[in-house]
């Protein structure tokens, strides 16, 4: 059997030299390449998958750390921006205080709300400043603009809780300040204000401004509430009645002023 293989392989190897010096192909050559090409692809394929693979998982995980770093930066930024927002709006709130301060020279007290109890009828809040403060019942509370949008219910040494012109319990002097028609301006309960007792002939349209008409010394006169937005004539009663939309929502206010009562906005 040895002598065979040695004879099969010199055979082979002078028929493979013949070959090449002729320049033929080898016949065993390309028989035995053509039943190894498959197997030797599939290798090579394999090879290149596996290869693929390894380098695709890397950047994978790099992306997924890179993805988690960029969800914190993301997070930072937002609560970064959150805190410039609110020191943006703490600033006009106070420049606003700076500018009614400036404008009138009304006695007050600055005060913020810090907390807040409403309902289909009560529109009430309680502000950080009481008593010791100066701050009595019935004093007008209001915003820069000098609008007017409360009074005070009642008050302890370091609070007080303030009722909203829109609650139902809610009543004070105003008046139409074109024409100067005096009446009563109650609370519904809701988003509007109803100005009664007005007279029958009362000159009062819608779109015209509100104010504080002073009656009794406890709100200040001259205060803005809102605006007519319809006017009801009552022919069997003899009377006149108008809706208003107060000009500030209750409860989109942070900081308010306490005026003391007696005083009037000059203009």
């Amino acid at each position: 059997m040895l002598l065979v293989l040695v004879a099969l392989g010199v055979g082979l190897g002078a028929a493979h030299d013949r070959s090449r010096d002729d320049g033929r192909p080898f016949p065993v050559f390309e028989v035995t390449s053509l039943i190894l090409r498959p197997s030797t692809s599939a290798f090579h394929l394999t090879a290149a998958v596996t290869g693929a693979a390894r380098h695709s998982a890397r950047p994978r995980r790099s992306i997924l750390k890179e993805n988690a770093e960029l969800r914190k930066e993301v997070a930072r930024l937002r609560a970064q921006n959150a805190a410039l927002y609110e020191a943006a709006q703490e600033n006009v709130r106070l420049r606003a205080a700076l500018d009614l301060r400036k404008s009138t020279d009304f006695e007050m007290v600055a005060a913020e709300v810090i907390s807040r109890n409403q309902s289909s009828w009560f529109d009430t809040a309680v502000i950080n400043r009481g008593r010791r403060s100066g701050i009595r019942k019935g004093w007008a509370v209001i915003t820069s603009g000098k609008w007017l949008i409360g009074q005070i219910l009642d008050a302890d040494e370091f609070s007080a809780r303030m009722v909203a012109l829109t609650d139902s319990n809610s009543a004070v002097g105003a008046m139409v300040q074109r024409s100067r028609c005096n009446g009563m301006l109650q609370g519904q309960g809701g988003d509007y204000l109803t100005l009664s007792y007005l007279p029958k002939d009362a000159d009062v349209k819608i779109g015209d401004t509100i104010i504080s008409s002073g009656m009794g010394q406890v709100v200040p006169k001259g205060l803005i509430i809102g605006r007519v937005v319809k006017v009801v004539h009552n022919k069997v009663l003899g009377s006149t009645t108008a809706l208003v939309r107060p000009s500030i929502r209750f409860d989109q206010i942070e900081q308010v002023f306490v005026a003391k009562p007696g005083q009037s906005v000059t203009p």
